[in-house]
């Protein structure tokens, strides 16, 4: 029985930078790198979860408590959408919510 090579992080790194740049299909991509197209697909989606979110810096936002009593935390969004968390709302739950919204 064959052993497949093992292929790391930098060779995958290469692929999906070349696949991503558009140039070729991605196809055409997978059989020049010798991997199928499904392993490339697999690399591709999964650079864009939450290591992509990661990488880039977020811009803060403005947050206003309305009174003392209140206890909740609310955000504006431009669109007219409002949204509010409760005090001792996990703050990773609300940067997640407010990375899909954006």
């Amino acid at each position: 029985m064959s052993r497949l090579p093992t292929r790391g992080a930098e060779f995958w790194a290469t692929v999906v930078a070349e696949a991503r740049k558009g140039a070729i299909p991605r196809v055409e991509v997978a059989s020049k790198h010798g991997v199928t197209d499904a392993a490339l697909k697999y690399h591709l989606y999964k650079t864009t979860g939450s290591t992509a979110v990661k990488s880039k810096a977020l811009a803060l936002l403005p947050v206003r408590l309305t009174g003392a009593a209140a206890k909740q935390v609310e955000l504006e969004f431009g669109a007219g959408l409002r949204l509010r968390f409760e005090e001792g709302c996990d703050p990773a739950y609300v940067a997640a919510v407010v990375c899909r919204l954006r």
